[in-house]
C-alpha cells in the first residue's frame, strides 16, 4: 500500500482554545461503539458527566447545549475529557478531526479539512506549489487509481508560473478536452443561495457584493491544487474527472470573487460545500448542464 499526504500534513496540531471557530461548537459529535462503552464505564465525575449529557446507545453522540456547545467544553474553551484523561479517551471523531483518508485499492490519501482554520493557514503559508509526499510500505501489489496519472499532469499544468493562474486553470481543461466554464457571479450567487445553508455568516458572505477579481497567487494556487488533491480520484471516469476539475476551479474563482479574508472564506467554503455530499451532488450537476 503506498500513503500519500500533502506538504503541510506533518505540521498540523489542533490549537484548542485558541481556534476562533471551534470544531467542538455547532457541529454532531457521534460517538463510536468502542469508546461509548468505554464512557458507559468510565469512573468519576467526569464519567457522570458523560453519561448525563450523551446518548450512549444506539446512534451514540453528545447532547449539545444550549449554545451548540460540546457539554465537555469548558468556559476556557478547552476539553474536560482531554485535560482529566488525555487524548486517548477521545472518541474516534474528535481524535481524527479534521483529518480524512480516501482509500483506494493500492493508495491511501490523507489530507486535511479545510473547515478547519488551522489547517487552512497551514495550506496558505507556503508560496510553493502544492507537493504530495508518498510513502511506501513495500506491500504493494496493486495500481493506482486510473485518474492518478492525469492529476499528475494536471498538477504540472497548475504549478506553471509563467501564466497567470487563470490561463492555468484554461489549459488544464483543455488538457482535458473541453473549455474552462464562464464565471457568471450573479448567476453563481444564485444558485449556491439556493443550496442547503447552516451558518448565517456564510449567507451573509453570499448575500455580499462580488468583485471581478479572479485568483492570482501562491494562495490561491495551492487551493485548487488541494481541493483536487482531495476529490479527482474519486472520478470513475475521465467524464466525471472533467466535472469535478470545473467544480474545483468553480469553488477556488467563487472564493476570489467574494469579499473578506481569504482563510476565513475558506473555511466557509468547505464547510458548507465540501463537507456536504448532497451540496457537492448538486454543484457537480449544475456543472454538468453548463458545460
Amino acid at each position: 500500500m503506498i500513503y500519500a499526504e500533502p506538504d503541510f500534513y506533518k505540521n498540523f496540531s489542533c490549537i484548542a482554545n485558541k481556534c476562533k471557530h471551534s470544531c467542538c461548537i455547532g457541529w454532531e459529535i457521534d460517538i463510536d461503539a468502542v469508546t461509548a462503552d468505554y464512557y458507559m464505564k468510565l469512573d468519576g465525575k467526569i464519567g457522570e458527566k458523560i453519561r448525563r449529557n450523551a446518548v450512549l446507545d444506539k446512534d451514540a453522540h453528545f447532547v449539545m447545549d444550549e449554545n451548540e456547545r460540546c457539554p465537555l467544553l469548558n468556559p476556557d474553551g478547552l476539553c474536560e475529557l482531554i485535560l482529566t484523561q488525555g487524548e486517548g479517551a477521545l472518541c474516534d471523531i474528535c481524535a481524527e478531526h479534521p483529518r480524512f483518508y480516501n482509500e483506494y485499492e493500492a493508495l491511501t490519501e490523507c489530507g486535511l479539512g479545510l473547515c478547519c482554520e488551522e489547517a487552512v493557514r497551514l495550506l496558505l503559508d507556503s508560496k510553493e506549489s502544492l507537493k504530495i509526499e508518498y510513502f511506501d510500505d513495500l506491500d504493494n501489489d496493486g495500481e493506482p487509481p486510473e485518474m492518478f496519472n492525469l492529476r499528475a499532469r494536471i498538477f504540472e499544468i497548475l504549478s506553471n508560473k509563467d501564466y497567470a493562474l487563470k490561463e492555468r486553470m484554461e489549459r488544464a481543461c483543455r488538457y482535458m478536452a473541453m473549455e474552462l466554464m464562464p464565471f457568471d457571479k450573479e448567476k453563481q450567487r444564485k444558485f449556491f443561495l439556493s443550496l442547503e445553508r447552516l451558518d448565517d455568516e456564510w449567507t451573509k458572505l453570499m448575500l455580499s457584493p462580488m468583485s471581478d477579481e479572479e485568483p492570482e497567487g501562491s494562495e490561491y494556487e495551492r487551493l485548487a491544487e488541494y481541493i483536487i488533491y482531495r476529490h479527482f480520484l474519486n472520478a470513475k471516469n475521465a467524464d466525471e474527472a472533467k466535472l469535478i476539475l470545473q467544480f474545483a476551479f468553480l469553488s477556488v474563482r467563487l472564493i476570489a470573487a467574494l469579499p473578506g479574508e481569504l482563510c476565513n472564506k475558506i473555511r466557509l467554503w468547505s464547510a458548507e460545500i465540501e463537507y456536504s455530499d448532497e451540496n457537492i451532488s448538486l454543484i457537480i450537476n449544475e456543472i454538468s448542464s453548463n458545460i
